[in-house]
């Protein structure tokens, strides 16, 4: 009888379980995306590319790159941010490994064959040695276009021991770039 009893309630009790969590995921989700909370910022993975929205209405979609040294650092970054909802997007890229060799100029990014010239257009943060903004509107434009369209972008920047490229992989920026316009509407 407790067989019969248990093969009949374990149906019900899956069930039960489903419901509960497709409640707990639909109460976690915001702009269409399921979301988490870090560091005080609404978060949401979109494949390789993380959105992350702050209280203040700041922004972004950030790519990493691993360390193969070291998995608990990033050995670069990309950022594609709007300060606040509806402004402008502004790019940020961050070299650690390999570190960039001063200004880290001449530097590109290219997607595919379509290569952007940054030089003079990715300007090293005050009180940073390796964060580089990009506010040039029509530079800015030239690569969320290129994220959103391409698979991956290639990074060149200059080191102490010459020219270095970093790969990102762009899967989930489309969707990531929507989602934080999404969020800064709300």
């Amino acid at each position: 009888m407790s067989m019969i009893r248990t093969t009949l309630l374990a149906p019900v009790l899956a069930a039960s379980a489903l419901i509960a969590l497709a409640g707990t995921a639909s109460a976690a989700q915001q702009c269409g995306a399921p979301v988490h909370s870090r560091f005080g910022e609404t978060r949401a993975y979109f494949q390789n590319s993380l959105g992350a929205c702050r209280p203040d209405g700041y922004c972004s979609v950030v790519l990493a790159l691993a360390d193969p040294t070291d998995q608990a650092v990033y050995a670069g970054q990309f950022r594609i941010a709007r300060p606040t909802p509806g402004a402008d997007h502004v790019v940020e890229l961050v070299a650690v490994v390999p570190m960039n060799a001063g200004d880290g100029q001449p530097m590109s990014v290219a997607f595919g064959r379509r290569p952007i010239d940054l030089t003079g257009k990715a300007a090293l943060q005050a009180n940073n040695a390796n964060l580089f903004e990009i506010t040039d509107t029509a530079t800015v434009d030239a690569i969320v276009s290129g994220a959103r369209r391409a698979a991956t972008m290639r990074w060149t920047y200059q080191t102490e021991t010459g020219p270095s490229t970093a790969w990102f992989a762009l899967g989930g920026v489309t969707r990531a770039l929507n989602w934080i316009d999404c969020m800064g509407r709300r």
